[in-house]
C-alpha cells in the first residue's frame, strides 16, 4: 500500500469533516515491518476525542475506505498532533511507578482502563520481570491490567 494513496485518503476525510483547514501537514512514513504511520499536525483536537476514542474510530473508519477503494490489507496507524506517542510514553511511566510500588509493599497495583493495544502494551513491558505478573480484569471499556507480585 502507497503511502501517498493512505495520505490522500486522510486528507480528503478530514476536509469533508470539515477538518481540513485546521490541519497544516499529513505526512506518512512507512517502517520496516511495512506498516504506515500516519501523522497529522494542525489544530485539530477534537479528532482525538476522550481518551483517544475519536481517533480510535476515524482511524477504523480510514482503514476500512483504504481497504473497500485499493483492496488491500491497510496496515497504517493515524496520530494527531502525537497524541498517541504522548499517551505510549505515559503509560509507559504508569507501569513504571505501579511495577515499582508492586515490588516494594507486595501488593496487587490496578492500572487505569485502557484499549486492548495499550493493555498489550503493559503485559510485554512487564514480561521481563520476573517477580511480577499481570493480568487484564473488567469489562470493556472499564477493562484494566492489574499487576501482581509473582508469588
Amino acid at each position: 500500500m502507497e503511502t501517498e494513496s493512505i495520505i490522500t485518503e486522510v486528507r480528503t476525510m478530514l476536509e469533508r469533516m470539515g477538518c481540513g483547514d485546521e490541519v497544516e501537514e499529513i505526512t506518512a512514513h512507512q517502517g520496516a515491518t511495512n506498516r504506515v504511520s500516519v501523522r497529522v499536525r494542525g489544530d485539530a483536537r477534537m479528532l482525538i476525542g476522550e481518551r483517544g476514542a475519536n481517533l480510535a474510530a476515524l482511524e477504523h473508519i480510514l482503514r476500512k475506505i483504504v481497504q473497500k477503494k485499493h483492496g488491500a490489507d491497510a496496515h497504517f496507524t493515524l496520530d494527531i498532533n502525537e497524541y498517541r506517542m504522548r499517551r505510549l510514553e505515559d503509560l509507559k511511566q504508569d507501569v513504571k511507578s505501579a511495577a515499582k510500588e508492586v515490588r516494594l509493599y507486595g501488593r496487587p497495583v490496578p492500572l487505569r482502563p485502557m484499549t486492548s493495544f495499550e493493555r498489550r502494551i503493559v503485559h510485554l513491558l512487564l514480561e521481563e520481570y520476573p517477580d511480577i505478573i499481570t493480568e487484564s480484569s473488567g469489562i470493556e471499556p472499564e477493562r484494566k491490567v492489574v499487576i501482581k507480585p509473582f508469588l
